[in-house]
């Protein structure tokens, strides 16, 4: 009878891990990689400030050389870096775009390192999205 109480203890555990993972991977949507991370970004949280601006918050999930780089450039801080959350603001009919805020996260889900823009109103603070990069993507993914 324990012998049954277990496995059923276990095969609980393990649905609701299943079903948290299922959860989660709805939130978030792939959308490209690079050698450094993983990028997806948020469908629920996209916003449409107005008819041209989109909001949207965005994840990278740092690789293992992604975190050395990071290490090498920022230092030592980020040696259990694990992800990115960057809110962006795009510009559709302009394709541009400018940050409005980035926090970096260590594997203990504490903040490494956090900013906030802080534009005026009026300020043109955009920038062009690259031909063929990942913000190009972005861009393609929640300006349809």
């Amino acid at each position: 009878m324990k012998s049954l109480l277990a496995k059923l203890g276990i095969i609980l555990v393990g649905l609701f891990i299943f079903i948290h993972a299922e959860v989660r991977a709805e939130d978030w949507t792939f959308y490209g990689r690079s050698d450094k991370y993983l990028c997806f970004y948020d469908v629920k949280s996209i916003n449409h400030s107005d008819e041209n601006i989109v909001e949207v918050s965005e994840k990278q999930e740092y690789t293992n050389e992604g975190k050395d780089f990071m290490v090498e450039r920022l230092g030592k801080k980020y040696e259990n870096l694990s992800h990115l959350i960057t809110l962006w603001q795009i510009n559709c009919p302009d394709k541009k775009y400018r940050f409005l805020s980035l926090t970096y996260y260590a594997k203990e889900k504490t903040v490494i390192y956090s900013w906030k823009a802080l534009y005026l109103s009026g300020t043109t603070d955009w920038s062009p999205f690259i031909a063929g990069s990942l913000g190009e993507r972005l861009y393609k993914a929640v300006c349809k």
